[in-house]
C-alpha cells in the first residue's frame, strides 16, 4: 500500500502491514455484514480480555470467550477461537469479537435438532449436570431435562444424591416435553429393571416382613416392604394410638396381593396380636414363604400329646396340687395348632 510520496524525488513509501490491515478490515466488515464466523489466534492477555490476530488486532472481552467464566486467561494464548464480530469502530479500525455468541448459536441449533427427533418413550443417554432438592438435571446434548425425585428410583429417596452424582452418564426415558419452552421431563427408573418383576412372585399372603413407613395418614399407612414395592396398611390394621413416622421400621403381615393392579395390603395389628414365642416361627424371608414352616412342623408338635399316657403313672401318685402342672404340655400343644391351621 502506498502511504506516502516524496514530492522532491517522487519516492514511494510502501507498507505491507497497512495493506494487510486494510484487506483484513474489508474481510471483517464482510463477516459482520454476512454474520459469518472467522477464526483467529489469541496473542496477548490484556485488561478485561484477550487480543487476537486477524491480520489486524481484535479484542475479545473475557465475558465473550465462553458460555461459562474463564478462570485463567493466560491458558488461552496460542489457541484458535471461532469468532463473530459484535462491534466495529470504523474511524479507529477497532473490532470487538465474541466466541460465546458462536457457541450459543450452535447450542440452539443442537437443541432444535434434538427437539425435532425427540419422542415420548425414547431412551436417551445424558450426563447429570446439576442436583436440586427436588430432582436431578441431565444434559441430553443441548437440552437439560429434569428427573424428579419420584422418577429417580423405584425406592423412596430423600435427595437425588442417593442415586446419582454430577458427571454420571445415565440412560433416561423421555416422559414429556414442551418444544416451545424447551422443557423435558425424564425418568431414570423406567430405564431400570422393575422391582415388581423381580420380587412380586416371592411375596405371599401371610408373609411377615420388616417394612419401612413412607407415609402416614389418619386412614392408612404406606410402607415399603421391598425397595420399590409399597403396601398399604388400612385403618383398623394398625394401632391409631401409636405415633408412626416416615422412616420407622415396623413388622407387618401381608394380607392381600393383587398382581394385576400391583396393590398390596398389609397389617401391623395382626403382628402385634401374635404371641412373641410364635413370631420366631414366622421369621421374615421373602424367598421362602414363612407361613409354610409351621405347617411342615405341625406333626412334630403332636408328639407330646401322644406320650401323655406314659406320663400318667406318676400322676396317680401325685398330690392334687401337681395335676394342673402335668396337663400344661397338652394346653401348649393346642396353642401351637392355631397358626398351623
Amino acid at each position: 500500500m502506498i502511504h506516502r510520496i516524496d514530492e522532491m524525488d517522487g519516492t514511494l513509501f510502501l507498507s505491507e502491514r497497512r495493506a494487510r490491515a486494510l484487506k483484513t478490515w474489508e474481510k471483517v466488515i464482510a463477516a459482520h455484514d454476512n454474520d459469518e464466523v472467522i477464526e483467529a489466534t489469541v496473542t496477548q492477555v490484556v485488561k478485561g480480555g484477550v487480543l487476537v490476530d486477524l491480520g489486524m488486532r481484535g479484542f475479545v472481552p473475557a465475558s465473550q470467550i465462553r458460555r461459562q467464566p474463564v478462570g485463567n486467561l493466560d491458558e488461552l494464548i496460542g489457541q484458535r477461537l471461532r469468532l463473530k464480530v459484535i462491534d466495529l469502530d470504523h474511524k479507529r479500525h477497532r473490532v470487538v469479537l465474541s466466541q460465546r455468541l458462536v457457541l450459543e448459536e450452535e447450542l440452539q441449533a443442537k437443541k432444535q435438532e434434538l427437539l425435532d427427533t425427540m419422542e415420548i418413550g425414547q431412551i436417551r443417554e445424558g450426563v447429570v449436570v446439576r442436583l436440586a432438592d427436588f430432582g436431578a438435571f441431565v444434559d441430553l446434548g443441548g437440552i437439560d431435562g429434569l428427573i424428579h425425585n419420584s422418577e429417580l428410583s423405584y425406592a423412596r429417596i430423600k435427595h437425588p444424591s442417593e442415586v446419582v452424582k454430577i458427571g454420571d452418564t445415565v440412560n433416561v426415558e423421555i416422559m414429556k416435553f414442551d418444544p416451545e419452552a424447551k422443557k423435558v421431563s425424564l425418568s431414570l427408573k423406567h430405564a431400570l429393571p422393575d422391582p415388581w418383576d423381580e420380587h412380586a412372585d416371592k411375596l405371599f399372603e401371610t408373609n411377615q416382613l420388616v417394612a419401612q413407613v413412607v407415609k402416614v395418614t389418619p386412614n392408612y399407612l404406606l410402607v415399603e416392604i421391598v425397595p420399590g414395592i409399597l403396601a398399604m396398611v388400612p385403618k383398623g390394621e394398625f394401632d391409631a394410638s401409636v405415633q408412626y413416622s416416615p422412616g420407622q421400621d415396623v413388622d407387618v403381615t401381608l394380607l392381600t396381593i393383587n398382581h394385576a393392579t400391583r396393590r398390596i395390603t398389609a397389617s401391623i395389628q395382626h403382628v402385634a396380636d401374635v404371641p412373641p414365642e410364635e413370631l420366631e416361627q414366622y421369621e421374615t424371608d421373602i424367598e421362602v414363604p414363612a407361613a409354610a414352616a409351621p405347617v411342615a412342623e405341625a406333626p412334630a408338635a403332636e408328639a407330646p400329646v401322644a406320650e401323655a399316657p406314659a406320663a400318667e403313672a406318676p400322676v396317680a401318685e401325685a398330690s392334687a396340687a401337681e395335676v394342673p402342672a402335668a396337663q400344661e404340655p397338652a394346653a401348649e400343644a393346642g396353642s401351637d395348632d392355631a397358626p398351623a391351621q
